[in-house]
């Protein structure tokens, strides 16, 4: 009797445990599911960008020397022709003080107009001719970098206009000494000409004081417009040089978005391209959108944040601010620029793809069951793919192509 129970046991415990396989096996399995729906789908990359004023003034020195007064810093507002910074010019005002004492020797010289010209006076104008045509070649390599700069937009016409005057001074000053040189080994009689040299001696020494007050005067760098010093670059004792920018005024109150994108992806972005505009504050983003409103023709060589070198190109962004937002130049921003994009596409995320013999496929839900179905691909961007044979509006793909239990045929809750 003992016996037949243990057996009648042994079923039922056997037939409990295949009803719990079976329903383990036909029970439905829980999945994330996507209905196909079209959408837009878009290819984007996104940088930093910077505000900054549509209008602003670059500052830089004319001349070559030491900083020894720095009046301004960042943020301070300044008014048209401020003292801005001063530059070296001690040996300037010697070298004005050398050409007064030579002028005043030419004076005593002059007086005795009957002797020859001394063998002193001829070596003395033949330095001054070196010196002018060093003079010329510096003004000129200068005035080349201010040109390029001007070109650029980087420096005020007046800026440009005061570089030309240097330059053409600079070549009267030249021809002067050459002139007065060439009267001086033309002189073979002490009295023949006399007048003129002294008097081509004179107008040269005069000139070249002129050219110096000129330099001294520059030395004093001043406002070029009422505005905000900002991006300064030197300090006191630093030594600076012609073409190389110090600091910037910024002036009026509309703002635009700099951002320099890397050279690969500049020629998809074009004037008039519409942007996104991303700033983060407090934790909050604050989205709105703007217009590429120049692309620069040539690329700059920038350091990036692993210290490579790169080469980028510079894209000007117009903002369309939210009503009473405010902005800060040098404020950080990022900018998405969207370079290719497909209107009412079937995309799904890339995760849910998965090899299939020579292709692709997904996993799809077709009367209530997992189903292995192959797809065709497109257009895709970092994280989506356009899916343009296999799918169609309102199929249901499961996300996650590594579900456990997961297998053709296998039920699924929906």
């Amino acid at each position: 009797m003992k016996g037949k129970i243990k057996i009648i046991g042994g079923i039922i415990i056997g037939i409990l445990l295949i009803s719990a396989i079976l329903f383990q096996s036909t029970k439905p399995i829980g999945a994330e599911l996507l209905e196909m729906k079209p959408q837009a789908i878009a290819s984007t990359f996104v940088e930093e960008g910077k505000v900054v004023p549509s209008d602003k003034y670059p500052v830089y020195s004319l001349l070559s020397g030491q900083i020894i007064r720095l009046e301004v810093e960042d943020g301070q507002q300044v008014r048209e022709n401020d003292l801005l910074a001063m530059v070296d010019s001690t040996e300037l005002e010697l070298q004005l003080k050398q050409i007064q004492a030579e002028l005043a020797s030419l004076k005593g010289e002059e007086a005795d107009r009957h002797k020859k010209p001394l063998e002193s006076s001829i070596k003395s104008q033949e330095l001054l001719v070196e010196k002018a045509q060093l003079d010329l070649k510096t003004i000129e390599n200068n005035f080349r970098r201010i040109e390029n700069l001007y070109n650029e937009g980087a420096v005020t016409a007046k800026e440009f206009e005061d570089a030309q005057n240097m330059l053409e001074t600079a070549k009267l000053n030249l021809r002067q000494q050459e002139e007065t040189l060439a009267l001086l080994y033309e002189s073979s009689e002490p009295t023949s000409g006399s007048q003129q040299f002294y008097e081509g001696r004179a107008d040269a020494l005069r000139l070249q004081m002129e050219l110096i007050k000129y330099h001294i005067e520059k030395s004093r760098i001043t406002a070029p417009a009422n505005g905000v010093v900002a991006n300064l670059t030197v300090t006191t004792g630093d030594v600076v040089n012609p073409g190389i920018k110090m600091m910037d005024i910024f002036t009026g109150e509309e703002y635009l978005i700099e951002a320099f994108i890397p050279v690969e992806s500049a020629a998809s972005v074009t004037e008039g391209m519409k942007v996104k505009l991303v700033q983060d504050r407090k934790g909050e983003d604050i989205t709105f959108e703007g217009i590429v409103e120049k692309v620069a023709p040539t690329a700059v060589e920038m350091i990036s944040a692993l210290g490579l070198e790169e080469q980028r190109v510079k894209v000007t962004v117009k903002p369309e601010f939210p009503k009473n937002f405010r902005m800060f130049p040098g404020s950080i921003l990022d900018v998405e620029f969207t370079i290719d994009k497909r209107e009412d596409v079937l995309a799904v995320p890339k995760t849910a793809l998965f090899p299939y013999e020579k292709g692709e496929a997904l996993w799809k839900v077709e009367y209530g069951k997992a189903k292995i179905q192959p797809v065709e691909t497109g257009f895709e961007n970092d994280s989506h793919v356009v899916i343009t044979k296999g799918l169609a509006p309102g199929d249901l793909i499961i996300l996650n192509p590594q579900l456990d239990g997961l297998k053709e045929g296998k039920k699924i809750a929906i």
